[in-house]
């Protein structure tokens, strides 16, 4: 009668509530990262570019809508669905949501039925037995339920890595779409000037034959028109190469034949000059390392209660017999067994106790990661915002070297009609003209591939699917 008692009480206690058991909070969370060594040692400015008070809900995105149009959006939408890492990380993160159910079945009774036969070599007698055996770990301490919530926590890491993958790879086909048109705007540039100089070319033979230019004239520009072929065929292979990149990310065959605009959309909204804190917090990387900061918790706990003596209830069901008759049926000679046992770990060589420490020194390990983790986003911010106001300022400077170089050009093809200048010095400058043209277009396709680094570092949300 005692021990009847004593089982259905250990039992209500158990389906009650675990000894030792305890949720991470977000006051223990924040105890946990405020010990880390990384970010004892960092001070935010306070005037830094994060508004501590303002929310997400009022910040504008329109600085990073400015470059999205219908082909992108289609190629991001489609790198979504048919991208191979993509594919197969959906696969990964599969497994482990299986894991993480498989962790809970340890909270529930396990049921296994046994068939057997023995002879007996005495008598030369065969026993045969059929039952159904149940037994029931009771995790008094929580050992079993931390263990479940640690791998939850760890399936929500790896959601998060998921969607950090998903936000990098739409932001790589992001960078290979901008690419690609900088290749396009460059080959029309180039091929345009291989055309100008035909026409420079034509103009001087005709010259040549009045006596207005000689030999030397023509062999310039001939060479000019060769040294600007050969570069037009490295632009192109270039520039097919990057289709084949953004063919690839979008889970196509890489034929390098996907046909883009062959111009940048105006950029019209400015950049923010301050930004939420909270849209750092929200980064995929950082709340991944966080939930690896609860999976420790959990796993801190469990490797203590598994110090503490478990207990357990066993039960079987059956039949047993010396003949095939008497196990026809379940009930013709039933056996029903019920017990109870209590485990307690006595000399194990100090295995769990190391086993705790391990696991303490993890949860140490994953709070300087996180800590890590949020210095690398400080630092992806910061060299945004520095790229990207020293492109402005270099886009105004290129800016003006064109235009006066298209000016000295003008002048010195006046000074060539009446014979104070030739063609050699022409040439140069015309050269001169388009290493800065390529030059501004390089710096109108790194502005736009700083702004998406930008938004990646912010956490990357309302513009590139997740």
């Amino acid at each position: 009668m005692y021990k009847k008692l004593i089982v259905l009480g250990v039992l209500s206690v158990s389906l009650s509530s675990c000894i030792g058991y305890k949720e991470p909070t977000k006051e223990s969370m924040d105890q946990l990262k405020e010990k880390s060594e990384i970010s004892s040692h960092l001070q935010i400015p306070d005037d830094w570019i994060f508004d501590r008070k303002s929310d997400t809900d009022s910040f504008s995105y329109n600085w990073i809508t400015d470059l999205k149009d219908r082909q992108l959006e289609s190629l991001i939408n489609e790198g979504m669905q048919y991208n191979a890492d993509i594919i197969i990380a959906r696969e990964k993160l599969n497994q482990v949501e299986l894991a993480m159910e498989i962790a809970g079945s340890d909270l529930y009774p396990s049921v296994g039925a046994v068939v057997n036969t023995s002879n007996n070599l005495v008598s030369d007698a065969q026993i045969r037995r059929l039952a159904l055996k149940a037994s029931w770990e009771i995790d008094l301490w929580g050992k079993n339920k931390s263990a479940q919530m640690a791998s939850t926590s760890n399936y929500f890491s790896a959601k998060q890595q998921n969607i950090l993958l998903h936000q990098s790879i739409a932001g790589m086909i992001a960078k290979a779409y901008f690419l690609n048109i900088a290749g396009n705007i460059q080959e029309d540039k180039i091929e345009n000037y291989i055309q100008q100089s035909r026409e420079l070319e034509r103009l001087y033979t005709i010259q040549k034959k009045i006596g207005t230019a000689n030999a030397l004239d023509i062999s310039n520009i001939a060479a000019e028109i060769i040294s600007l072929e050969g570069y037009l065929e490295k632009v192109k292979n270039a520039n097919a190469q990057s289709r084949r990149s953004l063919e690839l990310l979008t889970g196509k065959y890489p034929e390098g034949k996907l046909a883009t605009q062959n111009f940048f959309n105006p950029v019209k909204n400015d950049i923010p000059e301050s930004f939420p804190l909270q849209l750092l917090e929200n980064r995929s990387d950082i709340q991944a390392s966080h939930f690896q900061i609860e999976k420790a918790f959990y796993e801190v706990q469990q490797a203590k209660a598994a110090r503490l003596p478990s207990i357990s209830i066993s039960s079987s069901l059956g039949t047993a017999g010396s003949n095939v008759e008497s196990i026809n049926s379940l009930f013709s000679n039933p056996l029903l067994k019920v017990g109870s046992g209590l485990v307690s770990p006595l000399f194990n060589g100090g295995k769990l106790k190391k086993n705790v420490e391990i696991k303490n020194s993890q949860q140490k390990q994953v709070v300087e990661e996180y800590s890590k983790t949020v210095l690398n986003a400080l630092n992806e911010v910061e060299l945004s915002l520095a790229n990207l106001h020293s492109i402005e300022r270099q886009v105004t400077y290129s800016t003006k070297a064109i235009n006066e170089l298209k000016n000295n050009i003008g002048l010195t093809q006046k000074q060539i009609k009446v014979g104070v200048n030739n063609s050699f010095v022409l040439v140069r400058k015309q050269r001169d003209l388009l290493k800065n043209e390529m030059n501004l277009i390089n710096l109108d396709l790194q502005y736009r591939i700083e702004r998406i680094n930008l938004y990646m570092a912010l956490g990357a949300e309302h513009f590139i699917s997740s």
